[in-house]
């Protein structure tokens, strides 16, 4: 049985290694890795300290974990701008970097074109547009999208569907 290792919480260099064990070979945000730290009982300052050495020797790295939630917020799952900004602040991913990941981010009427494409990709003879619209619209305002927004990927969508 593993012993569990003893740290001086004030030492910025327990701290990282602290760290390092537990990021292992996993992608961990800034942000989490400095609750856990905190969570272990080290100091504020230090577990400040010990995350910036951190990202400096690159066992951190804000933009890649923020990719990792994004990814994840894909297709059937997309989200707006928005609500992908407080995901990714509820990751731990710092500011400058959420910055530069939205920035990747295609607009909201493209995602949620994309997300009503990954919900209904072709129509049936059959099918009740209004219905459709209703129930599409429904799922984007779940997932932060604005009326306006909505109608506008909507257009897109039916233009898209009906030429297929």
């Amino acid at each position: 049985m593993a012993k569990t290792p003893v740290y001086n919480l004030s030492s910025v260099s327990d701290a990282q290694t602290c760290g390092i064990r537990h990021i292992g070979i996993g992608v961990y945000s800034s942000g989490k890795i400095r609750e856990y730290l905190r969570h272990k009982g080290f100091e504020s300052s230090v577990c400040d300290e010990a995350v910036k050495c951190l990202v400096k020797r690159e066992y951190i790295d804000d933009c890649r974990a923020g990719r990792k939630v994004l990814l994840s917020r894909s297709g059937k799952k997309q989200e707006s701008h928005a609500m992908l900004y407080q995901r990714l602040m509820a990751a731990g991913i710092n500011r400058a970097s959420i910055d530069i990941l939205l920035s990747e981010v295609e607009e909201d009427v493209d995602l949620c074109f994309n997300l009503y494409l990954s919900i209904k990709p072709f129509i049936d003879e059959g099918d009740d547009i209004d219905k459709i619209s209703l129930e599409l619209q429904k799922v984007a305002a779940k997932r932060g999208f604005g009326m306006e927004t909505s109608r506008s990927a909507f257009r897109l969508w039916l233009k898209k569907v009906m030429n297929d």
